[in-house]
């Protein structure tokens, strides 16, 4: 959803009271832009004389790129994905002891699942 947004709209989103797009979503967004640009430079290089000599070295530069774009672009949704698991958490009963049980430990276990996105958007 969020990658299918023009960039205006996405800014606007992260802008306003909703509590996703978050920084997960962001730091994907800004890594997907770094990797978009490297693709970049290495295609610039292709089948130009000048880059002969590291054009295989080129190639796979893009190859590697792309992937990252592809994969740091779905993770712009799943940041926001694990994050909405939280939110949902916090919105658990917590009447019962048993019902205070269940919702704490949904939430430390969302809270941890929303960790590990941007863990691997850093990675």
């Amino acid at each position: 959803m969020l990658p299918e947004l023009t960039i205006k709209e996405f800014l606007e989103k992260s802008a306003s009271a909703d509590p996703v797009p978050g920084g997960g979503s962001i730091a994907a967004l800004s890594a997907v832009a770094a990797a978009s640009l490297v693709e970049m430079a290495a295609n610039l290089t292709l089948g130009k004389q000048a880059y002969a000599e590291v054009e295989e070295e080129m190639k796979a530069i893009s190859k590697q790129a792309s992937r990252y774009r592809d994969k740091l672009i779905q993770d712009m949704d799943n940041d926001s994905d694990a994050y909405k698991r939280v939110i949902d958490a916090f919105k658990l009963p917590g009447r019962t002891q048993e019902e205070k049980k269940c919702r704490k430990e949904a939430i430390e276990n969302g809270l941890k699942q929303a960790a590990l996105v941007p863990l691997s958007v850093a990675k």
